[in-house]
């Protein structure tokens, strides 16, 4: 996750999860989701979330779902084979 600099927030934006504001706290930490650049979170309430439920908690992207279909699309993807590269070198 996308760790969101002190910098960016803005004194209303508040964590969708707890309400409170991200900068109540000297030190936030505030993560972005990559579903969208908006979806900002308390990192201390979207890692219990994400764990729970593994999807975005406005949205309900699911996180798991498309790990698992980035790893099939790995695995479909053809082998190169280098065995015909040897062939070629010795004749």
């Amino acid at each position: 996750l996308d760790r969101v600099p002190r910098t960016s927030l803005k004194e209303t934006q508040t964590c969708p999860i707890c309400n409170n504001p991200f900068l109540e706290d000297e030190y936030p930490l505030v993560v972005r989701l990559p579903c969208h650049s908006t979806h900002l979170f308390d990192l201390e309430c979207i890692r219990p979330w994400l764990r729970l439920r593994g999807t975005c908690p406005l949205d309900r992207t699911d996180f798991a779902k498309q790990e698992r279909e980035k790893a099939e699309a790995r695995r479909k993807k053809p082998v190169e084979d280098d065995e015909e590269e040897w062939d070629g070198m010795y004749g």
